[in-house]
């Protein structure tokens, strides 16, 4: 699997700046519309500040427009966006003290077509197609702090058009039918990267190689989805012998689409 980090020295500058926060607990409600290529969402997320301050700055691509952000209170708080680096930075009344938990809900909706160049030029890491969909964690689809350093456990319900299924980290709650969509939920009680996400059609291939049992959801047919499982499972197999049992034996393996990396993972995706 290739990991990728891309980055620059300006944005390396501008991200030493911020005041830094500790984020915890995301509690993350979308609603994704394949028809029209749409994201709705609203995020309540838990944070710390381990500085006292009274600017606090999210990262959120920049296709994505808030509508609303409040505190605990229920306080509106101002923000702005920056597009050079996708940020938004929020300005408090009062300064946020060190190490006093905050808890921030932010709404937001947006069109992720592929064809935004956000956050990084020229690599897709979202895009919402009439078929199939994938929001990557690196696509800063909710707001984010202390990109790849920053871990954080996580729920999700995410709402899609029936017939669709929602592929997410995390313990898969039973999902909820509300007429014409159905919500998938989440849970990440382990902290670590969730927040990447598939939207799929039909049943996984289900292939199961040296006692590793992997769904893959390919477009491209049976033959090809059974022949990236098995290699999948080869490749576990082997891991295990040299690093012990993964935290997430059984993987789930999905196709995304030219312009993305060439390969990206998320636990247990």
């Amino acid at each position: 699997v290739l990991f990728l980090v891309v980055s620059s020295a300006p944005a390396q500058q501008q991200q030493s700046a911020r005041a830094r926060v500790d984020a915890s607990h995301y509690i993350i409600d979308a609603d994704i519309n394949p028809a029209t290529q749409t994201l709705s969402a609203q995020v309540q997320v838990q944070f710390t500040p381990l500085e006292n301050t009274s600017t606090i700055t999210f990262e959120l691509n920049n296709a994505l427009n808030v509508s609303r952000i409040t505190d605990a209170a229920g306080r509106q708080i101002p923000a702005s966006r920056s597009q050079g680096d996708s940020t938004v930075r929020l300005n408090f009344p009062d300064t946020l003290a060190r190490g006093q938990p905050v808890t921030l809900t932010m709404n937001y909706d947006g069109r992720l077509t592929g064809a935004e160049e956000s956050p990084v030029y020229g690599i897709k890491f979202a895009s919402i197609q009439k078929d199939y969909a994938f929001l990557l964690y690196p696509a800063r689809w909710f707001p984010i702090t202390e990109y790849t350093v920053d871990r954080f456990t996580a729920d999700l319900r995410v709402s899609v058009p029936t017939g669709y299924k929602v592929v997410a980290s995390g313990f898969e709650e039973p999902s909820s039918d509300n007429g014409g969509k159905v919500t998938w939920k989440f849970s990440q009680k382990t902290p670590t990267f969730p927040g990447s996400i598939a939207v799929v059609q039909g049943q996984p291939v289900r292939v199961s190689t040296q006692g590793v049992s992997n769904a893959v959801y390919f477009r491209e047919g049976k033959e090809v989805a059974n022949a990236w499982g098995d290699e999948a499972g080869k490749i576990m197999g082997f891991l295990t012998s040299i690093y012990g049992v993964a935290p997430s034996a059984s993987l789930t393996l999905v196709e995304t689409e030219a312009g993305t990396p060439s390969g990206y993972a998320a636990p247990g995706i």
